[in-house]
């Protein structure tokens, strides 16, 4: 019989090549999307037909400027961010979760 001390050694053992044989099973099922990412260019859209339409109404000038001037702000935050920034108008199709929604929408 094996003695508590082999036991333990055993668990350890076996631990560290699961996590191992864990690390490196994800890492090669991971590479692939991975270098794919590092492919793409991040880019959001925005959608400055659908800012003016969530707009009330009876909006007042200093209320449209002020939404042009968060979006225009955004997209510079985006921009140094690394993102490229686009206007729907230009967009022929895009996946749902690339276009940046006015907050609370």
């Amino acid at each position: 019989m094996f003695s508590k001390a082999q036991w333990v050694a055993i668990v350890l053992i076996g631990t560290s090549m699961g996590l191992v044989g864990g690390a490196l099973v994800s890492y090669q099922m991971l590479k692939v999307p991975l270098q794919r990412l590092s492919m793409t260019t991040p880019m959001f859209v925005l959608d400055r037909a659908k800012l003016i339409q969530a707009l009330p109404p009876n909006a007042t000038a200093d209320q449209m400027a002020n939404a042009v001037a968060d979006w225009k702000k955004l997209s510079a935050k985006l921009s140094a961010a690394g993102y490229l920034v686009i206007d729907a108008t230009a967009v022929i199709a895009a996946p749902d979760d690339v276009y940046v929604r006015p907050e609370g929408k």
